[in-house]
């Protein structure tokens, strides 16, 4: 027990051996004291009985091996882990802190009067409470270990801390663009052989926006005993501030085309101002707007339709004017870059016939100068005088070849095939499977406009049904009374409308203004339709509209879906009247909706290159910490391309006077990435390579074919395709979202028996910290068997008994 003694047997395990020798031991120390008895005098016998006794016990008692313990209690002197927050967040100025929690932080802090709290940053407050009394406190009566933390950890002496949080942060560096609570509080139940943790202190203005919960590790502490004591520095009320906070474009748009800029306003504390909005675009005057700040808080979105007209990538910046008071000028601009293809959408339009919906959907296309079209008709008049069709008859053949050699199906040269109103028995099975090969293989999109001739089919034809994205289409009944009073010269139909769960931002064909809330009512006011095909939509296809009812889309039935198929994607558009959209408005509707809708179908087309190879990134932005895939195709026509040719990216930084230009930037130094592009074996002629993770910044790309350098025309330093690549900063809220985040503190302190304190309350962290000091019973063993003096003891015993029995003259 606590304080006290025991003896332990730690050889019990053979304790009947040890009792049957000391029971033989005592039988016959009894037997020879009856013998000596005769000999000697009873008081000499009964000493030399009384010393045979002594020592025989002291040897059975070795034999058991015994042990002393003494047990006492102890204080442990517990580890504290203080993580202070170096995040970007940690910049920020609380102007509007309440006048009563600023008074009692100046008490705190012991500023005087010319320093208000509401000058000071949150990372300056952070450093004067790592140098506090509170926290030497704390020092003096634990192990005390710190560690800033923002993407990673930062350890060091509290005295270090303080002086690296003295010196200008450095913003914009991709280390303190994240925070990462998980990191400080895994070093609380890591296994050591240090003293155990009595608590984790964390100075934070509350952001944790790194990937992950923290509930697992949370668990952990608190199964370990180690309450987290978070010390909220800044307010909860959010500083007035202006800020971008979100800037949305297309990653790629064709040359001469408007891409479509959607930036997201944070307007804080200043509600009932006009505030200026510029988008910057090279080579062009500015684009302004002026935003009204609304009162409840809300982040009004400004959309800008941008034209460019020259190749190459296209920085775009996107900045605020904000009034005096300001709480941070770091966010106030925010830069994508665009990428702008000098190229051209191949489209292949399949029809039974030349219906209305085929002819305008051919004509809007025609005067498209980013597409290229061309048709097939299979049921058309032949021309009197030459016997001769207008359009082609047929798909264009392919040649019956198989092997590694073999020339690819000619499909696979178009970016997006237009499947009209074309009944099964049009095509033989064979070129059915062949558009279901130019799918799922070869990555093309097929885009499905439905007509009278081929819906009574679309349920029963196998590759119709496994390429549709809706499940059983039927027509739409129609009213025919159903007269719609804007355009009371058509015949009755329905009107369709984009679902309410579609993203219009996310797909372009919706777009029929800048803002989302006026394509919608764009779409509520378009002509109806006398013939509607719509069905519930697949798993993982997506309803991008739908019919309107009650005043809202009813997102159960699709008249407009697509899904992804393969490698890929299927576009379906139920219905063969949208030519008639073109009613008293001309192309405004009718060819913007088609232009979109080819334009996302080709929106994988790689940028850069001649006409024998293209080649680039398919994604020429990506985040930070994302690899980016490089794609080389070449054309039919080139010799000698076998799946074994070497092609290989080679990365450089971009760099020189070009790098912030409208053309394509020059590479500098060395290569700092080589990626090795292996042939595609669904797609013929085509290779693939992942590039590494690299820093946010802007990169050329150059295409390496040692091989075929003469023959693909690269043969030249000035000839070598190369293309660009912008690295982008994630998506942070630590410049955007300023008001302290109190709810996972709370939930940290809750679930590890903790308690969440104010930046003026940290002079409470000792007290809070003293009640969780930790005791220890210590335990102190002493072993017999094996030291001297048991042993001195028995052969002590032994010479006594010796010693007496020559003098009594027994042998």
């Amino acid at each position: 027990m606590p304080g006290g003694h025991q003896v332990l047997l730690a050889g019990s395990g053979q304790a009947w051996l040890w009792l049957a020798f000391g029971v033989l031991a005592l039988a016959l120390i009894l037997v020879l004291y009856r013998y000596e008895r005769m000999l000697i005098s009873r008081r000499s016998g009964l000493t030399l009985l009384g010393l045979r006794l002594l020592a025989a016990a002291a040897l059975v008692s070795l034999l058991f091996e015994p042990i002393v313990t003494r047990s006492y209690r102890e204080e442990l002197r517990g580890r504290v882990i203080v993580g202070i927050d170096l995040s970007e967040s940690m910049e920020t100025v609380d102007t509007d802190r309440p006048a009563s929690e600023s008074r009692r932080l100046a008490r705190a802090l012991s500023l005087s009067p010319a320093e208000p709290p509401e000058i000071l940053t949150r990372r300056e407050i952070a450093r004067r409470l790592l140098a506090s009394p509170a926290v030497a406190q704390i020092a003096a009566e634990h192990a005390l270990e710190a560690s800033g933390f923002a993407r990673g950890l930062v350890p060091g002496t509290p005295a270090d801390l303080a002086k690296l949080m003295g010196q200008p942060a450095q913003t914009g560096s991709s280390a303190s663009s994240l925070t990462d609570w998980s990191q400080v509080l895994s070093l609380a139940v890591r296994d050591s052989e240090q003293a155990p943790v009595t608590g984790v202190v964390l100075l934070t203005d509350g952001q944790h926006n790194a990937p992950g919960e923290l509930s697992a590790i949370a668990d952990k502490l608190a199964a370990r005993g180690v309450p987290v004591y978070p010390v909220l520095i800044g307010s909860t009320k959010a500083p007035r501030d202006v800020a971008i906070a979100a800037v949305k474009a297309p990653g790629v748009v064709y040359k001469g085309d408007s891409a479509s800029v959607a930036v997201t306003l944070k307007l804080d504390g200043f509600a009932g101002l006009e505030i200026p909005v510029t988008l910057e675009r090279p080579g062009a005057a500015p684009m302004r707007q002026t935003v009204h700040a609304p009162s409840d808080g809300s982040r009004p979105v400004v959309s800008f339709r941008v034209l460019l007209d020259t190749a190459g990538p296209q920085p775009l910046t996107v900045s605020v004017a904000p009034p005096p008071g300001d709480a941070r000028a770091d966010n106030d601009r925010r830069s994508v870059t665009v990428q702008v293809a000098d190229d051209k959408a191949r489209v292949l339009l399949v029809e039974s016939e030349p219906r209305w919906e085929f002819r305008y959907l051919r004509n809007a296309l025609t005067r498209d100068p980013r597409v290229e079209v061309d048709a097939v008709v299979f049921h058309q008049p032949e021309l009197a005088a030459t016997a001769s069709t207008t359009y082609r008859a047929a798909l264009p053949a392919r040649v019956d070849a198989t092997g590694p050699g073999s020339p690819p199906d000619p499909l696979g040269a178009f970016d997006a095939i237009v499947l009209g109103d074309v009944a099964p028995s049009d095509m033989p099975a064979t070129d059915w499977a062949r558009l279901e090969a130019y799918v799922a293989e070869r990555g093309g999109t097929l885009i499905m406009s439905a007509g009278p001739r081929s819906s009574p089919l679309l349920r029963t034809h196998e590759t119709l049904r496994k390429l549709l994205p809706i499940l059983d289409p039927r027509p739409v009944p129609v009213d025919p009374a159903s007269i719609n009073p804007a355009h009371a010269g058509l015949p009755p139909g329905v009107g369709i409308a984009p679902a309410a769960a579609a993203d219009l931002e996310a797909w372009p064909m919706l777009q029929f203004a800048a803002d989302p809330s006026q394509s919608r009512a764009i779409w509520a006011a378009l002509p109806h339709l006398p013939w509607v095909v719509a069905g519930k939509t697949k798993p993982g296809a997506s309803v991008l509209a739908s019919l309107p009812g009650a005043g809202r889309t009813d997102d159960r039935v699709a008249v407009i879906a697509a899904q992804a198929y393969g490698l890929g994607k299927v576009f379906w558009v139920g219905t063969d009247g949208t030519w008639r959209w073109r009613f008293q408005v001309g192309d405004a509707y009718h060819h913007r909706f088609w232009g979109q809708v080819v334009r996302w179908a080709a929106s994988d087309k790689l940028t850069a290159g001649n006409r024998l190879v293209r080649f680039g990134p398919l994604r020429p932005q990506v985040s930070e910490g994302d690899g980016a895939r490089i794609q080389a195709r070449i054309a039919e026509g080139v010799p000698g391309v076998s799946p074994d040719l070497l092609v290989a990216a080679r990365v450089f930084k971009a760099g020189g006077a070009d790098e912030n230009a409208s053309k394509s930037p020059e590479p500098r130094g060395e290569a700092i990435a080589v990626v090795p592009l292996r042939a595609l074996a669904s797609q013929p002629r085509t290779f693939e390579g992942m590039a590494p993770a690299l820093p946010p910044g802007a990169y050329v790309v150059r295409l390496d074919v040692p091989q075929m350098a003469s023959a693909l025309e690269i043969d030249r330093m000035s000839d070598v395709p190369q293309a660009s690549l912008h690295v982008t900063e994630r998506d942070s809220p630590e410049r955007i979202e300023l008001a302290v985040r109190r709810d996972l503190a709370d939930r940290l302190a809750t679930t590890t028996g903790g308690r969440v304190l104010s930046d003026y309350e940290a002079a409470r962290l000792p007290a809070l910290l003293h009640g969780r000091s930790l005791e220890s019973v210590r335990t102190e063993e002493t072993t017999l068997w094996d030291k001297p003096g048991p042993l001195i003891l028995f052969f002590a015993l032994l010479t006594c008994e010796w010693v007496l029995r020559k003098r009594v003259g027994l042998p």
